[in-house]
């Protein structure tokens, strides 16, 4: 077997905050985006140039992701599960790179995998995660406030995914989900005669910590890989029967993904283990299980998490891989493009979509509002939403603090985000010991890694607030007035918006970036033209003017500029 320098070519090392967990890459139209997250209870979105636009806090660990396109717009969005038991979808705000949360359920446990698809096969996108409670959870939709299907186990359900599979004696393959349980139940579930049925289930023995479905015979159909505790990589077919297993010597496997990354139409098994080594198998041969390992790589640390990205300028599949050692690694194979692609046959046909009229419902606008996602962001809603904040502000007034002052201070308490993050590369040549070779404990390390390389300034566009004079903290602090109890607000559609707070914040940042806008309608076409409705969008402009926020001059250079808010 090769060593893993002539394997392997390391793009680049990201120096994480803290341990990783999760990581997702994002996509958005033409652009490409990483999201991970773990122990210090943030999620972060960084670029390609490695450089983080923005981040979300939770309360508790971010310990699972999942992106899937669910509003239909051409952004995916990301599906977080919590430590705390919090169930949230993220959504990327189009125009300012900058993440907000769409939907919030919490449940007792942790959340310990997410999954989203269209399982109904009624062009609907389902939601679904597993849980410390014991249970796989399947919501209707992003509106949905409870779920619509709940499976009950006997142990914590640690792993779901969906994918299609061909049973025997079925012409017709299913979109199949399976759930992995603690004690090592595997479940399969099809969607069947308007609810969800179990197909098969089977015994595996020991916990099952990660579940992906894909061609790794190469004969064209889809078989189910399950890494589980016992320390084996077991490859079954769509019957659950048992095709091979490998053996992770002194180890187990903790996190896996199916990829073709060397450009021969072959998927790769990609497995990270709990001491911290990187196995990549390969099967050179169609329709065959001569799967073995083509080359292997480590960190210091259990590798957490297992992803994917395309580089932007050969098209190649890159490998992201990193977990308790802090660090995000892009590595890509260098056999990519040397060996004769396989010609593997395309034996799964996707089944068409149930005719339920969702055709209708799918050019109607899906509508959003920004929940928050910690426990922090809940007080200040429930101080604004009840004026409790008002009197806050009323009293400190009383004791000399100007408004702007205090709506400052609320607003540093609400938005405050870590400021500093490191950035690291490294030639393959040049590896630190530590960084590579075999595996080290399967813990968090004792204290933080020393950190290299330069300090990078996250790219957080916050949410600047206008100067207000008198009582108007609760104005200050939320993007709309209180309408008061009683009164029904009008959703906002996505197709067209975000949260009027957004839209005064893209404003404000199309303005600092461009410095001096001719006209109004030129201002509003530039922000239109990003999806953003031109109501909503001429509404903000005349507000943020009477505000002081943004001025416009008749004399040269005529235009709209920001003002000294």
């Amino acid at each position: 077997m090769p060593t893993p320098k002539e394997s392997f070519h390391l793009n680049w090392m990201f120096e994480c905050p803290d341990a990783v967990l999760t990581c997702s890459t994002l996509k958005c139209g033409d652009k490409s985006y990483i999201v991970f997250g773990g122990h210090d209870k943030t999620l972060y979105l960084m670029d390609e140039d490695l450089n983080i636009l923005d981040s979300i806090t939770f309360d508790g660990w971010v310990r699972t992701t999942h992106s899937v396109d669910i509003t239909n717009d051409g952004c995916e969005e990301i599906l977080v599960g919590a430590g705390d038991g919090n169930f949230l979808v993220v959504k990327l705000v189009k125009g300012i790179d900058k993440l907000a949360g769409i939907m919030n359920y919490k449940s007792k446990g942790k959340v310990l995998s997410v999954i989203a698809g269209d399982f109904t096969r009624d062009e609907n996108i389902e939601l679904i995660y597993g849980s410390e409670d014991k249970t796989l959870k399947i919501f209707e939709n992003i509106d949905s406030t409870e779920p619509k299907f709940t499976f009950y186990y006997d142990s914590w359900v640690t792993a779901c995914t969906l994918g299609y599979l061909k049973l025997p004696d079925v012409d017709t393959p299913i979109y199949g989900l399976l759930a992995g349980t603690k004690n090592g139940l595997l479940q399969l579930i099809e969607f069947k005669e308007n609810k969800p049925d179990i197909v098969w289930q089977k015994d595996l023995g020991a916990q099952i910590n990660i579940i992906e479905v894909n061609d790794v015979s190469n004969d064209g159909y889809h078989e189910i890989v399950v890494g589980t505790d016992d320390s084996f990589v077991k490859i079954l077919d769509s019957s659950g029967e048992e095709l091979k297993a490998i053996k992770i010597e002194q180890s187990r496997p903790v996190s896996l993904k199916i990829i073709d990354i060397d450009g021969d139409n072959a998927k790769e098994i990609i497995v990270g283990c709990a001491d911290g080594t990187l196995n990549i198998y390969h099967n050179p041969k169609l329709d065959s299980f001569d799967i073995e390992l083509k080359w292997k790589t480590s960190a210091s640390n259990s590798i957490k998490i297992v992803s994917s990205i395309v580089n932007p300028e050969d098209g190649t599949t890159n490998i992201l891989f990193g977990g308790y050692d802090r660090s995000i690694r892009c590595i890509s194979d260098l056999d990519c493009g040397e060996t004769p692609p396989l010609d593997i046959p395309h034996n799964i046909i996707v089944p068409k979509t149930q005719p339920t009229g969702a055709e209708e419902a799918i050019t109607k606008p899906i509508v959003f509002e920004t929940v928050p996602t910690n426990i922090r962001e809940y007080i200040f809603k429930y101080l604004i939403d009840n004026r409790i904040i008002e009197g806050i502000g009323a009293e400190l007034e009383k004791r000399g603090y100007l408004t702007d002052s205090v709506v400052e201070e609320f607003q540093r308490m609400i938005s405050e985000k870590a400021d500093s993050y490191e950035k690291v590369t490294y030639s393959v040549w040049t590896l630190p010991e530590d960084q590579i070779g075999e595996g080290g404990t399967t813990g968090a390390p004792a204290k933080a890694p020393e950190k290299k390389g330069k300090k990078i300034k996250p790219v957080v566009i916050e949410q600047e607030m206008p100067k207000q004079r008198g009582g108007m903290l609760i104005d200050a602090l939320k993007s709309e007035p209180n309408k008061g109890k009683g009164k029904i607000e009008e959703p906002k559609s996505i197709a067209g918006t975000a949260a009027e707070g957004n839209i005064k914040t893209i404003i404000i940042t199309h303005l600092e970036k461009f410095k001096l806008v001719p006209t109004k309608t030129k201002l509003v076409d530039d922000l239109v033209i990003l999806g953003y409705d031109k109501d909503m969008v001429e509404a903000q402009i005349d507000k943020l003017r009477m505000e002081g926020v943004l001025l416009y001059s008749r004399s040269e250079p005529k235009g709209w500029s920001l003002g000294t808010y």
